[in-house]
């Protein structure tokens, strides 16, 4: 092993995964719902079909990130990383609770 090579611990990946797909669920799932909602209120568009795709592809990544954070949690790998993972992939799965419960309230 020379001095260039990075070393990545094998027990980082599945938690660093879980981020990944955590963040990028959580990105998607907001961008696609703020659009959709435009794109259902617009009368001239094409609708909202598009963006409720997008949305329910992202909430896919985000409950499969949680689903990892708890296997990585569970198995004691990379505690930390998990522990991150598990709360961006919570947060908008508490927001879509809000926001439900607000609409019917």
């Amino acid at each position: 092993m020379s001095d260039t090579d990075v070393y990545v611990s094998p027990t980082r990946v599945p938690a660093t995964t879980a981020l990944v797909l955590a963040v990028v669920g959580a990105s998607v799932m907001s961008w696609s719902f703020v659009n959709g909602i435009s794109a259902a209120l617009d009368a001239s568009g094409t609708g909202a079909t598009p963006y409720i795709i997008a949305f329910l592809a992202a909430a896919v990544l985000v409950v499969a990130a949680l689903v990892i954070s708890i296997v990585c949690l569970a198995r004691g790998l990379a505690r930390g990383i998990a522990l991150v993972a598990l709360l961006v992939s919570i947060a908008p799965i508490v927001a879509v609770i809000i926001l439900r419960i607000g609409a019917t309230a």
